[in-house]
């Protein structure tokens, strides 16, 4: 999925978020596709496509630990990872810092690992996070909230550009 943002041809760059799994319901009505849009100007970007370490829907981490995940289901979402990485300047990583245990908890280890392996060999020199870390999107606001004081700013984008960092991706293995 792509979402546009209005900018001059000429300074078009798109930015590849790769999260967990889809949502239930469309991207483009979730906290996280409105968090990733106010990221955009950040990093510099003015495009999104969004990409998912494991392309089966779910409600929740502890859905997406019963599902049975096939080769298939693997094959199809390195298919599409490959896709959007092609096709990005940037790369978030942001498939949440929660641990999924068992088969499936395994299978998204050995995707993320892909993914670094997939964004290294593309030459894509930054790979950006929050707070360092792969956190969703919707658990940003919660994150850089005025309750929790980790960072100081008037406005969600104000302390979110304040812990939107880029790491090289060669260093990420």
């Amino acid at each position: 999925m792509t979402a546009p943002v209005a900018v001059s041809g000429a300074d078009q760059r798109m930015l590849c978020a790769i999260l967990l799994n889809p949502p239930l319901r469309p991207a483009a009505e979730t906290i996280s596709h409105r968090n990733l849009l106010a990221a955009l100007p950040l990093i510099g970007c003015t495009e999104l496509r969004l990409a998912n370490l494991i392309d089966l829907q779910s409600k929740d981490q502890t859905q997406l630990a019963s599902l049975v995940v096939t080769e298939q289901d693997l094959e199809r979402s390195r298919q599409q990872l490959s896709e959007a990485i092609e096709g990005a300047d940037e790369v978030l990583f942001a498939w949440g810092t929660g641990r999924i245990t068992g088969v499936v908890g395994r299978l998204l280890k050995e995707q993320a690992a892909w993914v670094r392996t997939h964004v290294d060999a593309r030459g894509l020199r930054k790979v950006w996070m929050v707070a360092g870390t792969p956190r969703h999107p919707s658990r940003w606001r919660q994150f850089v909230g005025p309750e929790k004081q980790r960072v100081e700013g008037s406005s969600f984008e104000e302390r979110l550009a304040k812990v939107l960092t880029s790491h090289e991706s060669s260093a990420l293995q």
